[in-house]
């Protein structure tokens, strides 16, 4: 059956599979550092097909793991503190922090000092951004499900045929060596998932090691301590392309969606061992694009990572939210500097749903009518247009804007406090995003002093007085911008010379937004008074 949606088309996928019973849908992140916008897509698609399963009447779970029991690799050079906020760390921060890499998230302390440890901190600050998008998952550590023994029917499974587990994963890994035991030990001594695995017992449910030189992930070389001695099986971890199978057998999982790293990388393996050794079948599966930021692969070098804290300054949830609705495998590119069409976009999809936009697609407004109830809306909101939300901002007065957005339209003169407060919630998001990341036209203060230009001349001053004029009269936006032009070209000047001179007396430089609705953005007794060079 051809689905406007993706989702819709995951869920009769996963339906004809298992039926109607309660189907687990499972993700997963490594408590690393600040998760940026990337890795949402792992509990964003799963929430959207768990919303797609429950709404044809299938019970469903929102499963996430965090892979809290993971070696730390690198100390990033700059993360979020519990609100989000981001630091940059000082050479003695990073060096005081490099004696930890090697050892378990859990086991590492927090760097702000707020949780008790480097994974809670970072998997709160993970979570934190997706329950801001009105998404909940069931939320798992590793580190506690080894320590409880959920781990140990899937383990206990690998671990009795080392054999079978080596070749398995040999078809998959390289060099795989052949005294190879999929587990990793926690050194008792120095406290890193060095140590090398070298004899099992199942009944004493015990292993032998030696604690070795380890390269994490083919990059991060860690020095083992040497150290020789005997744990509990619980005291380690199973390398990621046996772990991830196990979760799938502890949670019974139906349905996961990952991005083509895996897809390429540890899926095949996942799917091999899940059917040869745990003797279980693999769950549905989805594959995503990754898609860019700024043009480019997200990376600390790049100074392009995000989490979701970032993009909620900028934007309101259900905006981002609906970004990561859109076709999955597609590839996109989310560029911060132009985010006001990525606005634009859902403020249109959100008139479409409510029927206040004709469209001849009717899988437009299809996709509308399934998609807009998952995105947590709780009310109909005021949309003041972006990027004249952004204009308006540079008031930053509360009382200012709103007579503004009055004096325009966008705000009706009976306006609910409600509405007033979503009006100045968009204004401040697109202030924030004039600022931070907007055209240098949108990243503008407003001269707080009358600074005349020195090359002003009469005829220009009276083209200003008669602008002030007009504006005080109450015109449109397009009325507004037609008129600067008629009175330039009323008074001899090129419109150019216009238009930078009262760029020059509003902003002090010369150039910024289109000049017709930039004008009506501002309250209309400073305008007037500026253009009159009065104050």
């Amino acid at each position: 059956m051809y689905r406007v949606f993706w989702a819709d088309s995951i869920a009769d996928e996963v339906i004809e599979r298992y039926g109607r019973q309660e189907v687990v849908v499972k993700c997963a992140a490594s408590p690393s550092g600040g998760k940026h916008i990337g890795n949402l897509n792992d509990i964003l698609r799963g929430y959207f097909i768990s919303e797609s399963l429950k709404s044809m009447g299938v019970k469903t779970r929102h499963v996430h793991t965090s892979d809290d029991r993971d070696p730390l690799r690198k100390i990033p050079e700059r993360m979020p503190d519990r609100d989000g906020k981001w630091h940059v760390l000082s050479e003695e921060e990073l060096k005081r922090l490099n004696k930890y890499v090697g050892i378990p998230y859990v086991h590492v302390p927090d760097p702000f000092g707020c949780c008790s440890s480097w994974a809670e901190h970072f998997n709160n600050v993970w979570l934190d951004g997706a329950r801001a998008l009105g998404v909940q998952v069931e939320d798992y550590s590793n580190d506690a499900l080894y320590r409880e023994g959920r781990f140990e029917p899937p383990m206990r499974t690998i671990l009795s045929n080392i054999p079978l587990a080596r070749e398995v994963i040999s078809k998959f890994q390289k060099n795989t060596p052949e005294d190879y035991i999929p587990f990793n030990p926690i050194c008792e001594n120095c406290g890193r998932i060095t140590a090398k695995a070298t004899a099992v017992d199942l009944e004493s449910w015990s292993v032998d090691y030696v604690c070795e030189d380890k390269s994490l992930a083919g990059e991060f070389e860690v020095p083992g301590c040497g150290y020789r001695g005997t744990t509990s099986l619980n005291n380690g971890k199973l390398p990621w392309r046996f772990e991830w199978p196990s979760q799938w057998q502890i949670f019974d999982v139906k349905m996961e969606p990952f991005g083509k790293d895996h897809y390429e990388g540890s899926w095949p393996s996942g799917q091999e061992i899940s059917r040869v050794i745990l003797k279980r079948q693999p769950p549905v599966y989805t594959v995503y694009e990754f898609f860019l930021i700024n043009g480019a692969k997200m990376s600390t070098r790049h100074g392009n990572v995000y989490i979701t804290q970032d993009m909620l300054e900028i934007m309101e949830p259900e905006v981002f939210l609906y970004f990561y609705s859109l076709n999955p495998m597609k590839q996109k590119n989310l560029d911060v500097r132009n985010i006001n069409f990525i606005v634009d976009a859902f403020d249109r999809f959100e008139r479409v749903y409510y029927r206040e936009v004709e469209t001849p697609d009717a899988e437009e407004r299809e996709l509308a009518d399934r998609v807009y109830p998952m995105l947590k809306v709780d009310h109909r909101k005021v949309r003041i247009p972006y990027t004249f939300a952004a204009m308006v901002s540079v008031s930053r007065n509360d009382e200012h804007i709103l007579r503004t957005l009055r004096k325009t339209g966008h705000l009706p003169q009976d306006a609910t406090r409600q509405q007033e407060l979503d009006a100045l919630a968009r204004v401040y998001k697109a202030g924030n995003w004039a600022h931070k990341y907007g055209p240098e036209e949108y990243n503008i203060e407003i001269k707080e002093r009358l600074e005349a230009p020195p090359d002003i001349d009469p005829a220009e001053k009276e083209a200003l007085a008669e602008l002030a004029g007009y504006v005080e009269a109450k015109h449109s936006e397009e009325e507004t911008q037609y008129e600067i032009f008629e009175i330039a070209k009323r008074r001899g000047i090129k419109p150019a010379k216009l238009f930078k001179t009262a760029y020059m007396l509003l902003l002090g430089k010369p150039r910024g937004p289109k000049l017709g609705p930039f004008l009506l953005a501002l309250d209309t007794d400073f305008v007037v008074r500026r253009l009159r060079l009065e104050a």
